[in-house]
């Protein structure tokens, strides 16, 4: 009888993956799922009757094939889970199967227990989508045998196995596990294995109790069986699509699509087709445009329910020049303080360009073309800042800007002489009015500076200390009458020999001559 059941059990296997393998049938990697499956079943207590040491010595087959025990160790089981993510689930199970050793004692007739359980389960991989792994553990109650002398037992179970995808929704799985019952008593009607009737055992006659001591297992030695979904399939939704819609060739671009992918079934494929030949893969993809134009991008996400499509559009535009200023220019340059000056400048790049002139006195401008005064005498950086989308540039020209000055400033080549008394070095009115104009002239003139030499007629005590004296009265008067030291340098002749550096000097020689001198970079 026990083998017609087992056979049955198998027959409902096989007619159970052809009615639920349809061909929109929802992955078992998330949802509700059912298990179905036969397998060998295994007794481990106070009775594996040929060593108490060793808790699985396949006793069962042992005692049935040679007659001693009845039954076949037969077990079958069924689960209805949920399975929350592809790791995790949690599931309600109910396991049946025939127990030949704990009814061996001769008290116990009824050799099938019945296990229902409550496991969670933990998934090394995806299941439906590889060969994965699992471990998993909870609680149980076992009943069943002769009422009289055994009763519900409660403990706990662990166990693990491995799963296979065969088709949509549809997996084999191969497992093993353990239930064990307390009290010691609930499964096999006894306590300990002095209860066994004398001369059971050929092996040992040492009565120290079971390998677990005080708790019964009624395990699934092996089991196998079916997986299938019990959940609606779903297809596909593109839930939002973002990219940009503008670029520039050569620039990197990102596009991001959001599925319902914690509903769908897996396995998800996502494909991008960017309007180019090329394509890409994932929620995220990007991508370069190597020319300008219109492009339709492409997102397509499927499963094996359905699949669905959206796209958006790309305006790719060349990529901005950078700027680079070639060429920068003022004319005149140099220029007389008051006279206006044109800037202008040869600039690449691509448009539209931002031009900033500052003109080194504080005043700036913008444009092509600007013009600018300056009102100061100086020497000027003006400095041009140019910039696009692209980026910016710099570069400067330097202005000189020169003093407007009498027309004496560029014309005289002598200046009056001051003339002392024998032997003095003090200035005379006549010499001092003289003076004045030489002085009145320098203060218009700053691009000129003098050259101040001082004689002793022959005769004269001391004569080099004394043109040395009247050479240093002249240059204070000038100091004093604003002309600064720097543009003034004094020499003292000494006595004149009848040659001087001032033309006609050799009229008279008691005398200091002021020479005007162009000075170097003088405005």
């Amino acid at each position: 009888m026990t083998r017609t059941l087992s056979s049955f059990l198998l027959a409902f296997l096989v007619a159970s993956a052809l009615a639920i393998s349809p061909v929109h049938a929802q992955n078992v990697n998330n949802g509700l799922y059912g298990k179905l499956g036969v397998g060998f079943s295994d007794y481990t207590g106070d009775f594996p009757i040929q060593n108490t040491g060793y808790p699985v010595d396949l006793q069962e087959f042992v005692r049935v094939s040679d007659g001693t025990a009845e039954g076949f160790p037969v077990m079958f089981d069924g689960e209805l889970g949920y399975q929350f993510s592809p790791k995790w689930g949690l599931a309600v199970g109910f396991q049946g199967g025939s127990y030949p050793i704990a009814g061996y004692a001769g008290s116990v007739d009824d050799t099938w227990r019945y296990t229902p359980h409550l496991l969670g389960r933990y998934t090394f991989g995806t299941p439906g989508e590889s060969i994965s792994f699992y471990l998993d553990a909870g609680i149980n109650a076992t009943f069943g045998g002769d009422s009289d002398i055994t009763s519900i037992g409660y403990g706990p179970s662990v166990g693990g196995g491995v799963d296979i995808p065969v088709s949509d929704g549809l997996s084999f799985y191969i497992e093993s596990r353990f239930h064990g019952t307390l009290p010691d008593d609930a499964v096999d009607g006894t306590e300990g294995i002095e209860d066994r009737p004398p001369g059971s055992t050929n092996k040992t006659n040492n009565p120290s109790g079971s390998f677990l001591n005080g708790i019964d297992s009624i395990n699934q030695l092996l089991g196998f069986g079916l997986k299938f979904s019990l959940t609606t399939p779903v297809p596909p939704r593109v839930i939002a699509l973002d990219g940009p819609t503008s670029a520039q060739t050569g620039e990197e671009v990102t596009f991001t699509a959001t599925v319902n992918e914690d509903e769908a079934n897996r396995p998800l494929s996502y494909q991008w087709q960017f309007g180019d030949g090329n394509t890409g893969s994932g929620l995220t993809a990007s991508h370069r445009y190597n020319q300008s134009g219109s492009y339709t991008v492409t997102f397509t996400a499927s499963n094996n329910v359905d699949e669905t499509s959206e796209s958006l559009t790309v305006e790719v535009t060349p990529a901005p020049e950078p700027i680079e200023i070639t060429l920068i220019n003022a004319d005149p340059n140099p220029v007389d303080e008051g006279e206006p000056v044109r800037f202008s400048s040869n600039v690449t790049g691509t448009s539209p360009i931002s031009r900033d002139w500052s003109f080194g006195d504080g005043s700036s401008a913008t444009g092509e073309s600007p013009t600018h005064t300056y009102d100061e005498p100086g020497e000027y950086t003006a400095r041009l800042q140019a910039s696009n989308e692209a980026g910016e540039d710099s570069r400067t020209v330097t202005v000189r800007v020169n003093r407007v000055l009498p027309e004496i400033c560029t014309t005289v080549s002598e200046l009056n002489s001051s003339f002392f008394e024998s032997n003095s070095s003090t200035l005379t009115d006549e010499a001092e009015r003289s003076l004045q104009e030489n002085a009145d002239i320098l203060s218009k003139c700053p691009n000129l500076r003098v050259a101040v030499e001082g004689f002793a007629a022959p005769g004269e005590r001391n004569p080099q200390s004394l043109s040395e004296d009247r050479a240093e009265a002249v240059a204070d008067f000038y100091e004093n009458n604003g002309v600064s030291s720097d543009r003034i340098e004094t020499s003292a002749q000494g006595e004149v020999e009848g040659v001087t550096t001032k033309k006609g000097g050799t009229r008279q020689y008691r005398r200091v001559d002021s020479i005007p001198e162009e000075m170097e970079g003088g405005m």
